[in-house]
């Protein structure tokens, strides 16, 4: 394609636009394709040819247009889905030709991108998503057809490819240091809310508002009027939003809007002078007040041109009378949406009845005549004689207001009177003296929908933390002054609270402050429920603190805020953020911030968190075994062992049952060393008393003291019952081979040791407290009981959804981990019944997931008795965790899946992955689900167990790494990676051919990953 010259441009610059780019798409020699093998071949020579920057420059270009001659000519021959198949393989070679340094290829390239997202849109996100940065980058090359051509792509990619990753990278050029690149994304936002479907839309609308909103206050002036023009497209489409938005900056930028606005809607008057007569800008019956006013004779507006016409004189008169007491002030859209087309004049005459007193306010002073344009003909001769002279009274007035005497001539003396009238009430309403020449009166005012409640100044807020980061001390003093007042303010954007816990972060890693302690804590009360993704680096920075903090009255403070944060934050939410702190790889803590978290931990714990909630997850596993890694070292033993012994205290007395099935997958020498723990608490608990404590406290003690050794006891029962059963030749197939010790014997009990040293004075029936954790071991060999005990509780199970349904379901788990249920020949269906009954209809979350972990022990001691209902389980397991809106759910779900994939034929785990995948909508959620299902079967089972199923499994994992969604896509990543190490890259290849260079390289990167980092697995 040769050079464009622009006409448009002075000095003929060379720059493209898109109409260039409409006549080129079709500018191509055709090519002719007789089979998808033929056009494979082809494809593959033009990604051998553009790969190599170093190519002549015209084989590149025809490469380029060989693309697009392939696309118009042979989209019937192979098939729309198989053409998709390979276009997608171009995405780094066209990313590459878009980067090139000369302009040729880079013009030819975006033509060629620009084509394939307008013919085929969201099918070739993938090539969309690789080369918008790149043509972003050009944007700020000097040379204008560069800098034209990647402007021009990314006007046809946003349009016609709508997806959240476009608009994910569209937002990270309003930070850019290039005015050009900033300027082009209001372009680019415009088009974002004209063309955008409104389902997608919905949940980007806040981050548009903040995007126009950075615009608007750009340092570039080009920019700012870029933003305005974005700003006037929201209203126009979405208008609730644009009021909010309006409402949000400050009155120089709500000057600045209204002032474009009415500059907008008043340039079809200036713009095409003398062409056509000018239509007021108020139709008839446009505004509530305005709709019984009859029109002035078109005499007027025949006797002068449209140039002639003072359209500010207009603007005020029409705005002035849409000012009365009784109606609200017009706003911008009213005026944007008149009609202002050539045509017969429909100004509205003013009536006795619409306006009021008599008033000259903001209008032109006596005498004066509306400014005429260059070239008009008002200084022609009238075409009808002056009657001034003979003009009444009323006529007199309206005429030296008006400076119109061809006007004032054609009005009766009834209308003379009204007119005159209009413009007293018009001063009145305004309260402004006269002959005042306001350019604010233009201005038409946005009345927001809700009062503002005391919103925080922007400005002030971005002022105040500049304040606190600055070099210079008193400033810096002062902006932390001001920043313990700003952050306890409820209007605060997502924005600024990110900014805010930016910063107070950083002043917690400085000396410490009183001050910055209280904001701390001021910000958490005010705004905990947002601040999900600031409590972890929060805590990281606060653990630090209180571990080198050496004056007491500063650690003093510090636990201050430190308890803020445990009584604001959902426990919850608190475990998980403390147990990735801990785990993480990058936070280093040092030995005393190491007390510093445990220390809280146990705080959570113990006074926080309800007795029996939940943590068996993969987060506190691998907490637990961080804590026994700093408890194994030697250089620290004696600050974190105590610590971290009443950790593993305060777990286990939260949750048994938990407690149990976590440490069922540690192995053998951390499970010993846990029992010896809280064995020997248990025994440390029953020392004696002090020799004079007063009464209330002592029993209190003495109750503790008795429910906590019954809670031992129990527990030590259940190991023994374990060792037990591998030493027996009868139940040893029941156990997992991994956890089998020969040298393993039972603990000791407790009771005996505990008899001996426990006080005379406490009552026989405390030993009976342990009932309160619902033990079941004592049900083993009393069949009839047992048989009560297990219908009463699924009586509960089936019944509404509560706390007594709770309580059935944890009962049976219980019994599941104590080993005490052995009546599965009667029970069993009922059973399942039961827990299907919970996973479909309970609105409880937390009894789902008490449900999926019953029907996880179930599978595991009852495998084969679960066979005939596989495929319904694992749905079953899906909907519930579909459906739940509780972040931990799918940690559940995903342990249940496991399960469920590696004990269940595997037939028929396949063949509900198939159908499940294969779905034309499938569910983000339940597509992930599936896929780390698939996961851990391949992780969990042999080879040679596995290789018959590949063919069927594989192409599923490569159809869902081309899915929209970026969680699906990288458990799907995941999932070939898994399938890759057990079954190797040889078996692998045949169906990783489908996968583009940059696919094929990332799953080549995480299988490399893989390989490394197996070796130090500790567990």
């Amino acid at each position: 394609m040769s050079r464009v010259v622009s006409r448009t441009v002075p000095g003929g610059a060379c720059v493209v636009n898109k109409d260039d780019f409409l006549k080129s798409f079709n500018d191509v020699d055709k090519v002719s394709v007789s089979s998808l093998a033929d056009a494979k071949s082809k494809f593959d020579q033009v990604i051998a040819i553009l790969s190599k920057s170093q190519e002549d420059w015209n084989k590149r270009r025809t490469q380029l247009q060989i693309i697009r001659s392939i696309v118009i000519n042979c989209e019937d021959v192979i098939g729309r889905d198989q053409l998709l198949g390979q276009l997608v393989r171009l995405a780094d070679c066209l990313d590459l030709s878009v980067k090139d340094l000369r302009s040729q290829i880079l013009r030819e390239a975006a033509i060629t991108c620009s084509f394939l997202f307008e013919k085929y849109g969201n099918d070739v996100h993938q090539i969309a998503e690789r080369c918008l940065p790149t043509a972003f980058s050009q944007l700020a090359v000097s040379t204008k057809v560069m800098a034209t051509s990647g402007a021009t792509l990314t006007l046809f990619l946003v349009q016609y490819v709508q997806t959240k990753q476009i608009f994910t990278c569209l937002t990270t050029y309003s930070t850019s240091k290039d005015k050009n690149q900033r300027r082009q994304l209001c372009v680019l936002l415009e088009i974002v809310i004209e063309h955008w479907n409104d389902k997608l839309k919905k949940s980007i609308l806040p981050q548009i508002m903040e995007l126009i909103k950075s615009a608007i206050s750009d340092a570039d002036p080009e920019t700012r009027a870029a933003g305005r023009k974005a700003f006037n497209k929201l209203d126009a489409i979405h208008s609730e939003e644009a009021d909010k938005l309006f409402a949000s900056v400050d009155a120089n930028k709500q000057k600045m809007l209204r002032a474009s606005d009415a500059a907008s809607s008043s340039t079809s008057v200036n713009s095409e002078r003398g062409s056509a007569p000018f239509r007021s800008k108020l139709s008839a019956g446009s505004v509530g007040g305005m709709r019984n006013v009859p029109n002035i004779s078109s005499k007027f507006l025949a006797q002068r041109s449209a140039s002639a016409i003072d359209t500010k004189q207009v603007t005020r008169m029409t705005t002035s009378v849409s000012r009365t007491p009784n109606t609200r002030p017009m706003t911008t859209r009213t005026l944007s949406k008149v009609d202002t087309s050539p045509g017969g004049s429909k100004f509205a005459r003013p009536t006795v009845g619409t306006l009021g007193p008599r008033t000259t306010s903001n209008l032109r002073a006596r005498g004066s005549v509306p400014t005429s344009q260059p070239g008009s003909r008002n200084g022609s001769p009238p075409r009808r004689p002056s009657t001034t002279g003979t003009l009444p009274m009323e006529m007199q007035r309206v005429k030296s207001n008006l400076g119109s005497s061809s006007f004032v001539s054609s009005l009766t003396p009834d209308q003379a009177e009204s007119l005159q009238k209009a413009m007293n009430t018009a001063k009145e309403s305004l309260g402004q003296p006269s002959r005042t020449e306001d350019d604010e009166f233009l201005l038409p005012k946005r009345k927001p929908k809700t009062p503002q409640k005391s919103a925080v100044d922007i400005s002030r807020v971005e002022a105040v933390i500049r304040a606190c980061v600055s070099t210079s001390a008193n400033e810096k003093r002062d902006g932390i002054k001001m920043l313990s007042i700003i952050v306890s303010e409820p209007n605060l954007s997502q924005i600024e609270l990110k900014n805010i816990g930016q910063v107070l972060n950083r002043l917690l890693g400085e000396a410490t402050n009183p001050v910055v302690l209280e904001s701390v804590a001021s910000f958490v009360k005010a705004h905990h429920s947002r601040l999900s993704e600031w409590l972890k680096l929060g805590l990281g920075k606060m653990f630090a603190k209180k571990g080198s903090e050496m004056m007491p009255i500063m650690k003093k403070h510090i636990v201050t805020t430190i308890n803020a944060i445990l009584s604001s934050f959902d426990p919850a939410l608190q475990l998980k953020a403390t147990c990735e702190l801990m785990c993480d790889p990058i936070h280093l803590l040092s030995p005393k911030a190491r007390v510093a978290l445990l220390e809280y931990l146990t705080d959570l714990l113990e006074k926080h968190m309800e007795r029996g909630s939940p943590f068996n997850t993969k987060e506190v596993k691998a907490t637990i075994l961080k804590m026994f890694s700093w408890m194994s070292d030697q250089r620290n033993m004696q600050q974190i062992v105590p610590h971290g012994e009443k950790v593993l205290c305060g777990l286990f007395a939260l949750n048994a049952a938990d407690f149990s099935a976590l440490f069922n997958d540690f192995n053998p020498d951390y499970r010993e060393w846990a029992y010896r723990i809280l064995q020997a608490h248990g025994h440390n608990q029953h020392a004696p008393a002090p020799e004079s404590p007063s009464p209330v406290r002592d029993q209190q003690v003495r109750a503790n003291i008795s429910n906590t050794a019954a809670q031992i006891e129990d527990f030590v029962v259940a190991r023994n019952f374990e060792l037990s059963a591998e030493k027996s030749p009868t139940s040893r197939g029941m156990l997992t081979s991994g956890f089998k010790r020969t040298d393993a014997e039972p603990l000791r009990p407790l009771e005996s040791d505990m008899n001996t040293q426990r006080m005379d004075d406490i009552s026989i029936n405390e030993s009976f407290d342990r009932l309160k954790l619902n033990s079941t071991t004592h049900l083993i060999d009393d069949v009839n009981e047992q048989s009560k005990y297990v219908a009463s509780k699924i009586a509960q199970i089936s019944g509404e959804s509560g706390p007594e349904q709770y309580e059935g379901l944890y009962s049976i788990q219980t019994m599941l981990c104590e080993g005490s249920f052995t009546l599965w020949e009667q029970n069993f269906a009922k059973l399942l019944i039961a827990v299907f009954h919970v996973l479909s209809k309970s609105d409880s979350d937390a009894n789902k997931k008490v449900a999926l972990r019953v029907l996880t022990k179930m599978c595991t001691s009852q495998a084969s008795r679960l066979f005939d209902s596989t495929e319904m389980a694992i749905c079953k397991v899906l909907d519930a965790a579909v459906n739940s809106a509780e972040g931990t759910m799918n940690v559940t779900a995903d342990d249940c899946l496991k399960t469920l994939a590696t004990h269940l034929p595997l037939a028929k785990v396949v063949n509900i992955c198939k159908v499940i995948l294969n779905e034309e909508k499938i569910q983000e959620a339940k597509a992930s689900l599936v896929l780390k299902m698939m996961t851990r079967l391949f992780e969990g089972l042999q080879a040679d167990e596995l290789s018959p199923i590949i063919e069927d499994l594989a192409p599923c994992a490569i159809q869902a790494y081309d899915s929209p969604s970026s969680v699906v896509r990288k458990t799907a990543v995941y999932c070939l990676v898994a399938m890759v190490n057990k079954l190797g890259m040889q078996t692998m290849n045949s169906h990783l051919q489908r996968l583009s260079a940059g696919k094929m390289n990332l799953v080549q990167v995480y299988v490399n990953r893989a390989m490394s980092s197996s070796t130090h697995s500790h567990v």
